[in-house]
């Protein structure tokens, strides 16, 4: 989501939020800006190879490898496989498209090469096993999100053997893409380096790479909370899909619901803005956990703004240094103060609120906390279960209890979002289409939790999205490792008609009837608080075992 930078700040808290985060939008732009300048120097070229080929990029071992770009129509491609004691040359010519491709010779795993073309050279390339890992959010879930968990872990690991690519996120309509936007291969060379690369991916590498002495490569083409029918062709969807993909092929369509999107966010706000302020409502003591102040007499969510502040004593030894502060999951969304600075802010329900305090804000003696949370439809809340507390270098002040709350300006409900990326077809001829013929050992297929409505099918879908990319990608034994939706909330329950539950079982149903699909257990692994476990590790390590496994 996207937010002006004043949505959730105003009165004297502004100056300071707008100053902290001036400097990170410009760095950010900055990174944007560069990337760019890379790719444009690559595509200003004669020859352009595809966007998944470039520096430490990891190809399948032990099979032939395409390389295709595009060129000049008719031009002459050459270039060169080169390592520290061999060179194979390699040359083709352009269509009158512009369009070209070679096909290398098989290798076994080793490296580094070096692809040298004429106007610029692909460096650190490896040869080793790659994996497509792909589905929603938490196989998209960065290993940042997953740091309570498994920061130990991570911490001081590096090996140059494991590489990753995101495939960025982008929908297309109107018919498969030839070329990704833009993406960049990285090397686990630091723990800092693998923030954002997916858990779920980087735990399986580090266990396949230990156990394998081969590199790893992971292509990471996810979405957070997209549905199945998102990541199937055209020509396999069924017939509800085919309507829905055809009314967003529609130019016209497809604008009108850019323009609503655009408008959403900042109309609400600016009319919750515009309210005059609730000058009745008090400050009152209140257990956060409880829908006393969530809901109104009649049950209904109590949307829009509200305040929440409590005190914290410190010694001085306390008050020194950095802080963390763990504010669990709140819903939906929140900016956070620490006497009186800006500490952070999150835009929705999900993700775990760990803000750092920096040094100096703090103080001995009392210390006020204030929140300011914001509704969008959801029944507000603080998620239970998980920490709520105060880290400082000395202590780790419990924040359960001791908040007073005070109701803001009362909103209707935001109108949804219409998520343009979850619509049928959209994402396979975005995301998949343009490497379907980059070859890999495997797909690892994390998703299931957006089918839930239709569970029932969901099991005929996954075995036509299955047969459609194995189709596309020319390997008609490509295998698929299955990971089993994690438990969540009510998940326990036994009846086959709850969608959760039913998506596990037709995840487990069809492993068991298609050849080279395989089921990784996770059932067990969940959090009943929480639809995105922070376990990944563990779920990294029996993924691991079950390739290990089906190659044997």
């Amino acid at each position: 989501m996207v937010y002006k930078i004043d949505t959730f700040v105003s009165g004297n808290n502004a100056k300071t939020y707008v100053m902290k985060y001036r400097s990170a939008y410009l760095i950010i732009a900055a990174a944007i800006i560069a990337a760019a300048a890379l790719t444009g120097c690559r595509k200003e070229a004669n020859v352009c190879p595809a966007t998944i080929f470039g520096d430490s990029m990891v190809l399948q071992r032990d099979v032939p490898v395409p390389i295709w770009g595009t060129a000049r129509p008719g031009a002459k491609v050459r270039f060169s496989l080169v390592s520290a004691d061999s060179q194979k040359d390699y040359e083709t010519r352009a269509d009158s498209e512009g369009k070209w491709k070679v096909l290398m010779d098989a290798r076994p795993a080793g490296g580094p090469y070096e692809l040298r073309f004429e106007e610029f050279t692909i460096s650190d390339v490896l040869y080793g096993d790659v994996y497509i890992g792909s589905g929603q959010s938490n196989m998209e879930l960065p290993v940042r999100r997953c740091m309570d968990a498994v920061a130990a872990d991570v911490k001081g690991y590096s090996n140059n053997n494991i590489r990753y690519i995101k495939v960025p996120l982008s929908y297309e309509f109107k018919g498969p893409a030839e070329d990704l936007r833009y993406a960049n291969w990285e090397v686990a060379s630091s723990d800092s380096a693998v923030t954002e690369w997916g858990a779920v991916l980087y735990f399986t590498a580090r266990y396949l790479q230990a156990a394998t002495g081969v590199p790893v490569g992971m292509i990471n083409s996810s979405v957070g909370g997209s549905p199945i029918e998102a990541w199937i062709g055209e020509q396999c969807l069924p017939g509800y899909a085919l309507e829905e993909l055809k009314f967003y092929k529609d130019e016209h369509n497809l604008d009108s619901i850019k323009n609503f999107n655009a408008n959403l966010y900042t109309e609400w706000q600016a009319a919750h803005n515009a309210l005059p302020a609730n000058t009745e409502a008090k400050w009152e003591d209140v257990d956060i956990f409880t829908v006393d102040w969530a809901e109104d007499e009649k049950g209904q969510a109590i949307c829009g703004s509200h305040f929440f502040t409590r005190t914290v004593d410190l010694t001085e030894e306390e008050a020194e240094g950095d802080a963390i502060l763990h504010l669990g999951a709140i819903v939906d969304a929140d900016s956070v103060f620490v006497n009186g600075t800006f500490v952070g802010n999150t835009t929705y329900m999900y993700p775990p609120r760990n803000y750092k305090v920096p040094a100096g804000v703090l103080k001995a003696g009392s210390n006020e906390i204030e929140i300011h949370l914001y509704s969008y439809g959801n029944v507000p809340a603080f998620v239970p279960g998980k920490r709520y507390s105060l880290e400082t270098g000395a202590a780790e002040k419990s924040l359960l209890k001791g908040w007073r709350h005070k109701a803001g300006r009362r909103m209707p409900p935001r109108p949804g979002e219409v998520f343009l990326q979850y619509k049928s077809a959209g994402l396979f001829n975005a995301m998949i289409a343009p490497i379907k013929e980059f070859p890999t050992s495997g797909v690892i297929w994390y998703q299931g939790e957006s089918n839930c409505f239709n569970a029932a099918d969901y099991g005929n879908l996954l075995e036509t999205m299955i047969t459609e990319w194995r189709s596309e990608m020319g390997n008609p034994t490509l295998k698929f490792y299955i990971i089993e939706l994690a438990a969540f909330e009510h998940s326990e329950l036994t009846d086959n008609d709850f969608g959760w539950n039913r998506v596990q079982k037709e995840q487990k149903r069809t492993a068991e009837r298609m050849d080279g699909v395989y089921l990784v257990p996770n059932g067990d692994l969940g959090e009943w608080n929480d639809i995105h476990p922070q376990d990944k590790k563990t779920v990294g390590l029996r993924t691991s075992n079950t390739i290990l496994d089906s190659n044997k």
